[in-house]
C-alpha cells in the first residue's frame, strides 16, 4: 500500500511539472506563422497522454479498488490462459449430431486472437497518426505533395532548355532522338499501346486514322494534355518539350509497320494539310529557306 501511495505522488510530481512546462510554453506570445510541430513537441504529448493514463489507472487502483491488484492479475491471467490453450483444456460437446457429425464448442484459435489484436493496435495508431496529431499525410495531400513536385521539377527542366515553339512544330529524323523517343515509348506507353504500338487498351498508332487528329502538331498536344477521359495521362508535367516532340515523332515512325494483332483502325483518316498558297510564294520568293 505504501508503494503505491509513494509512486503515485511520483506520478502526480511528474504530472505537475509537465504541465508547468506546458504552461509556460502557452504563455509566451505565439509568432505570426507559427512552425509545423516538431517530433519533440509530439513526444512531449504522447508522454503526458501515457501519464494521465497511469495515474488513473493507479489512482483506480488505490481508491475504488482499495490496493487490491488481486482482480487484475486474475484477469491477467484468464487473458493468458485464453489467448494460450492449457495441455489440459477438453472441447465441449454442444450435444447437436448431423449425420454423424457431432458439434464442439472449440475456442478461437490463439493466432486468429494475436491477429485481430494487431489489427486494433495498428487501427488506434492510424487513427492516432493520420487523423489526431497528423505526422503523416493524408492520400489527397499526397498526391497534392506529389502534383507539387512535378511542377517544380518540369519548371527546372524548361530552364535548362530553351523554349520552342508549338506552333511550328516539326518531325524530328536525328537517328539518336528518335532512340530516346523509343526508348520513352517503351517505358511509358506499351501497356495501352503495345510494343509495336498496334494497341491494347489505347488506339492503334500504326494506320493512318487518328482519334484527336494526326500530324506532328496534334500528336505533340494529345502526349503533351492527355487524354483524361481515357486514362492517358498529361505528360507535360513528366517530360519536356523536346523529349514529348521526340516521343511524337517516334509514334509517327511508326506508321505503316502494321503489325500483327493490331486494332481496328478509330477516328478520322488523316491527310496532311497541303502548305497555302501564301506559305508557297513565301518560299519562292526566298530560295535560300
Amino acid at each position: 500500500m505504501k508503494i503505491l501511495m509513494t509512486f503515485t505522488k511520483i506520478l502526480t510530481l511528474t504530472l505537475i511539472s509537465v504541465l508547468s512546462l506546458f504552461a509556460e510554453t502557452a504563455s509566451t506570445v505565439p509568432p505570426v506563422n507559427p512552425p509545423p510541430t516538431t517530433g519533440l513537441d509530439v513526444s512531449l504529448q504522447t508522454t503526458l497522454l501515457l501519464l494521465v493514463v497511469v495515474i488513473a489507472v493507479v489512482l483506480y487502483v488505490v481508491g475504488a479498488m482499495d490496493g487490491n491488484i488481486d482482480p487484475i492479475v486474475d484477469a491477467a491471467v484468464k487473458f493468458r490462459n485464453y489467448a494460450i490453450p492449457q495441455a489440459s483444456e477438453k472441447v465441449e460437446d454442444i450435444g447437436h449430431e448431423y449425420d454423424g457429425i457431432r458439434e464442439l464448442d472449440n475456442r478461437v484459435p490463439p493466432w486468429f486472437n494475436y491477429l485481430f489484436g494487431v489489427t486494433i493496435i495498428f487501427a488506434a495508431v492510424y487513427l492516432f497518426d493520420y487523423h489526431v496529431i497528423h505526422i503523416a499525410p493524408l492520400s489527397h495531400e499526397e498526391y497534392n505533395q506529389e502534383m507539387a513536385a512535378a511542377a517544380m521539377a518540369q519548371k527546372i527542366r524548361l530552364a535548362n532548355e530553351p523554349l520552342m515553339d508549338e506552333t511550328k512544330l516539326t518531325v524530328i529524323t536525328d537517328p539518336k532522338a528518335l532512340a530516346e523517343g523509343d526508348e520513352r515509348f517503351h517505358k511509358f506507353c506499351v501497356s495501352c499501346h503495345g510494343q509495336q504500338g498496334g494497341g491494347i487498351v489505347g488506339p492503334n498508332l500504326t494506320d493512318k486514322y487518328w482519334i484527336h487528329g494526326g500530324g506532328v502538331s496534334n500528336v505533340y498536344q494529345t502526349i503533351k494534355n492527355g487524354v483524361p477521359s481515357k486514362g492517358m495521362i498529361s505528360w507535360g508535367l513528366v517530360f519536356s518539350q523536346r523529349q514529348i516532340l521526340q516521343l511524337a515523332s517516334y509514334v509517327l515512325s511508326l506508321q505503316g509497320t502494321n503489325p500483327p494483332g493490331g486494332r481496328a483502325p478509330q477516328g478520322t483518316l488523316w491527310v496532311e494539310p497541303k502548305p497555302s498558297v501564301a506559305a508557297s510564294d513565301s518560299v519562292k520568293a526566298n530560295p535560300k529557306l
